[in-house]
């Protein structure tokens, strides 16, 4: 499988399957087929777009997420493969009999590499400074933020980023838009992950809203925010800039963004699933240790963090 994300932007399209290929049709004109085994995600972001149940038994059976944005691309729904895994069962009883301090260790080891990614993306976008006083939060964070230093850190982060008049809200357009495509990508793949390895993505480490049916995909997927603002930042736009095809073709690539693992150097997405089977690991064994992927910041000029 390639993990190659299938957008659906324009409107008025209808999906149908045909010998293993999901065939792209406006009324009786074909405009593409895309082979089912090549999809990882199957992002729907038109708004009429008509398929079959069948699409999203043949996506599921593959283990893709097929996920239905609303405004400014933001994830309204996804559907996942949940029940694919042959331990399924075992690893859920795990889940739920995990203790609170072994999530609190292991949400504080998320917070922390998510603000030392946070202060590399910085170094890398020329701001020195700024990343230094980023990169001193890190150190303190307890089990479990308590203090919410990782609301602390994105309140400097923002600001240093991208001006001090700009504001995280997925409802604005612009840079906001931007975000919420590359978000979109990203957290759909780490849901995907979550499922591959067993694992209920609807009980969180941190995240605990019963309204939010990927609370484990949330809560590990934070790490892996900045590599999506670090795309955004060099895509050199502002808040009247157009999400055309070509920056969500740029964006899309940010799933192929080196990072470190104990497996070597590998791809985001791939290190997603290292990252889930190292959670589950770590509940069976009831020890908080983790497999976090190491973001070096190859492609923007070799910056490190140690």
């Amino acid at each position: 499988m390639l993990n190659r994300v299938l957008e659906i932007y324009e409107e008025n399209r209808y999906l149908s399957l045909s010998r293993g290929f999901i065939v792209i049709q406006h009324g009786s004109e074909e405009l593409g087929r895309v082979p089912l085994d090549d999809i990882g995600v199957l992002l729907l972001s038109a708004q009429s777009v008509t398929f079959s149940k069948n699409i999203l038994n043949a996506l599921a059976e593959r283990g893709c997420v097929t996920v239905l944005c609303g405004k400014n691309y933001s994830p309204q729904s996804m559907v996942l493969p949940v029940y694919s895994h042959y331990l399924f069962a075992k690893i859920l009883k795990k889940q739920i009999d995990a203790s609170l301090p072994l999530k609190k260790r292991i949400w504080q080891q998320v917070v922390i590499q998510k603000i030392k990614n946070q202060a590399l993306n910085l170094k890398l976008c020329g701001k020195e400074e700024e990343s230094k006083k980023i990169e001193t939060i890190a150190a303190l964070v307890k089990s479990g933020d308590p203090d919410n230093r990782e609301a602390y850190a994105a309140r400097m982060y923002w600001k240093y980023l991208f001006g001090k008049d700009f504001t995280r809200d997925k409802e604005k357009e612009g840079i906001n838009s931007f975000l919420n495509y590359g978000y979109a990508i990203m957290r759909s793949s780490m849901a995907r992950a979550v499922c591959a390895s067993g694992l209920l993505p609807s009980l969180g480490l941190h995240h605990d809203n019963h309204l939010n049916q990927f609370s484990l995909a949330d809560d590990l997927f934070e790490i892996y925010r900045p590599l999506v603002d670090c795309v955004v930042f060099h895509l050199e736009i502002n808040d009247d800039s157009e999400l055309t095809p070509e920056y969500k073709t740029k964006l899309t690539e940010t799933l192929w963004i080196k990072v470190r693992t104990s497996e070597g150097n590998s791809p985001a997405f791939q290190s997603m699933q290292y990252l889930t089977a190292s959670y589950v690991h770590a509940l069976e064994d009831g020890k908080p240790v983790i497999d976090l992927p190491v973001w070096a910041g190859d492609e923007y000029g070799n910056a490190r963090t140690e």
